[in-house]
């Protein structure tokens, strides 16, 4: 079986990959942030523009950030917990700095890891 390429290891270096990462990143934060802002306005406002969220789910996470703290939005990147992760943290009180600095750290682990599957794939199929 043949390894992994060595275009792996290069668009880790590649000034495009940094670019999109980051792009992607900033706007995957912006789409959280509204999330955030959402949760902000109060718990009464997430649950009448996302009913099927269970108040009491939503009352565990708050109290998972009071316990844990904001470095659990890593998890922000996760499809659908990141809703909830989100705006749980705006509804319990979560720093905007701390959110913006978490959810970065998440959606760009996120998009590298994705970039690199995708370089290999590509590797894998072209070659």
């Amino acid at each position: 079986m043949r390894a992994l390429g060595p275009d792996t290891a290069r668009v880790l270096f590649e000034l495009w990959a940094w670019l999109l990462v980051i792009l992607l990143s900033l706007l995957g934060v912006v789409g959280n942030l509204t999330l955030y802002k959402l949760g902000k306005e109060g718990q009464e406002a997430v649950a009448s523009r996302f009913p099927r969220i269970d108040p009491a789910r939503f009352r565990r996470v708050g109290e998972l950030f009071q316990k844990r703290g904001s470095w659990i939005l890593l998890l922000s990147s996760v499809p659908g917990l990141g809703l909830l992760l989100s705006t749980a943290a705006g509804a319990f009180g979560v720093e905007t700095h701390e959110f913006l600095l978490w959810v970065m750290v998440s959606k760009m682990v996120r998009n590298w890891l994705l970039l690199i599957i995708v370089a290999n794939l590509y590797y894998l199929v072209a070659r």
